[in-house]
């Protein structure tokens, strides 16, 4: 078994030399064998083994390894023993694998070997997986250095050596040790549609990663959430004219990136856990008109969003701004843009996630039209039950209470006034109560404490003023004068008095 590996491995090698030398160099070499025969020699196998299926649960088109203490990878002839199977998704996730070897022929279209230990892969280890569609080696312990294009090569030609895969759609890197792509990695994946780059530290994304992911024309969907990201460089999304999707959440943004632009097509943007703390007007959310679903959630900083900031809008029907603790600042006229008649325009949001910030009041004007929504969550925020709030007792509740999906209006309380502390709108609502301005509201609290410090003014006052216009009264006549001139003379007697004594001393 030992032998044949490594005779495979040098015919391989040889193949791979092959297919990038011209016949001249070839004959310098001394090298005469075709490419289609060393093609044919990586063909030779041992007879099947049944090793996988003892170990793993194998029905028709299912080879389920997961979590079964697997230590090291099959070899190519226990590989072999599942052609009867004909599998088509294969999971190896959650085993102790560090290394991973080639896979024999067959025609696996899903293969997980996520949350194992991998630190290294063989090169070409799917090579003969033809019909692959999805790869998932997220969780793992790959690094930059270990990994590099000829490990993602495709099936083998018998003219031309490693071809690209036809099929291939799906591609999970994430949570890896990935500080940068290595050049040209996914030269045999020009097909992919789904890449995850989420959780690795790569910081900066610079032009070797950024021409890796660039060379993925046909991307649709790219995700590179917790990626300690701070900047997105010009030109990164500009060849991808095919890209819908978008996941640039848990990093560390402090503005909206400007790359955004070069994304019109956008339909889905996450941009969860970024540490923005306003959201103003004109910015470069407002070119993603295609925008369905924008999510902009958990927030630690975030605090404002003022009149236009998500203006522009105009296919937006998801809008998930919820699970910021210090949103105190929800402008009404947030998503308001005005079209070239001056006209002011809103997007039609059918779903719209407000819960869990820290907003006192929903304004009734931040949606043109509530009829249009079908899911609707305003719970878990510090409401001041005021008459400001008195369509959300009238309206609003009766509203969520005939969603289909699971209501929240159950969820939705207040924490002033102090006699309306606690109680829910629905309560409200059941009771037909009518709220007040806090300018009344505050006014009735406060009355007893009001009435006493008016009256001891008013007690004050009237003792004095009485007082005070005597005092005037006998100034005004002399009195004081008249006082005064007494005090005066009394005083010079006393003097001279004093004097006579001395000098009588």
């Amino acid at each position: 078994m030992f032998y044949y590996k490594v005779i495979s491995l040098r015919v391989f090698l040889l193949v791979l030399l092959v297919s990038n030398l011209s016949c001249a160099q070839l004959e310098v070499l001394g090298i005469t064998t075709t490419a289609s025969q060393l093609t044919e020699a990586l063909e030779v196998t041992d007879p099947p083994s049944e090793v996988i299926c003892s170990v793993c649960a194998c029905e028709d088109g299912v080879v389920d390894c997961a979590n079964r203490n697997i230590t090291s990878s099959f070899e190519l002839t226990d590989w072999d023993g599942l052609a009867r199977l004909n599998p088509i998704t294969v999971d190896l996730s959650q085993n102790l694998l560090t290394t991973v070897t080639r896979i024999s022929h067959l025609p696996i279209q899903s293969l997980n070997l996520s949350s194992c230990e991998i630190q290294k892969i063989e090169i070409a280890t799917f090579t003969y997986l033809e019909d692959l569609r999805s790869l998932d080696l997220s969780r793992n312990k790959i690094s930059t250095s270990n990994f590099n294009k000829m490990i993602l090569c495709g099936p083998l030609e018998k003219l031309t050596g490693p071809s690209s895969f036809k099929q291939m759609q799906n591609l999970s890197l994430a949570h890896n040790d990935l500080h940068s792509l290595p050049q040209d990695l996914f030269v045999y994946m020009d097909t992919l549609s789904f890449l995850d780059l989420s959780g690795n530290p790569l910081a900066y994304i610079d032009q070797v990663t950024m021409g890796a992911i660039s060379d993925l024309v046909n991307l649709k969907r790219l995700a590179l959430s917790s990626c300690e990201l701070e900047t997105l460089p010009e030109g990164l999304l500009r060849r991808q004219k095919k890209l819908r999707w978008l996941d640039i959440s848990d990093n560390r943004f402090t503005t909206i990136p400007s790359v955004l632009q070069e994304a019109p097509k956008l339909v889905f943007l996450s941009l969860d856990r970024n540490p923005i703390q306003t959201i103003k007007e004109k910015n470069l959310l407002s070119k993603l008109t295609s925008l369905k679903e924008l999510q902009i959630c958990r927030m630690s900083r975030l605090q404002n969003i003022t009149a236009g900031a998500l203006g522009g809008l105009t296919n937006l029907e998801i809008l998930r701004l919820n699970y910021n603790p210090r949103l105190t600042n929800l402008s009404p006229d947030f998503l308001v843009w005005q079209d070239e008649d001056d006209e002011e325009q809103y997007p039609i949001i059918k779903e719209l996630y407000l819960n869990n910030n820290n907003l006192t009041n929903i304004d009734s004007h931040i949606l043109d039209s509530w009829n249009e929504l079908v899911i609707g969550d305003f719970s878990n925020n510090p409401y001041v039950c005021d008459c400001n709030s008195q369509w959300m007792v009238d309206v609003l509740v009766p509203m969520l209470a005939n969603f289909q999906e699971k209501s929240s209006e159950n969820l939705m309380v207040c924490k002033k006034p102090a006699h309306l502390r606690g109680q829910t709108f629905v309560m409200l609502h059941n009771s037909s109560r009518t709220l007040v301005c806090n300018e009344v509201e505050d006014l009735k609290e406060h009355t007893p404490a009001n009435l006493a410090i008016i009256l001891g003014i008013l007690i004050g006052v009237t003792c004095t003023f009485p007082l005070v216009l005597v005092l005037m009264l006998l100034w005004k006549k002399g009195y004081f004068a008249k006082y005064c001139s007494r005090k005066k003379t009394r005083k010079e007697s006393y003097s001279g008095y004093d004097e006579g004594e001395n000098e009588n001393l």
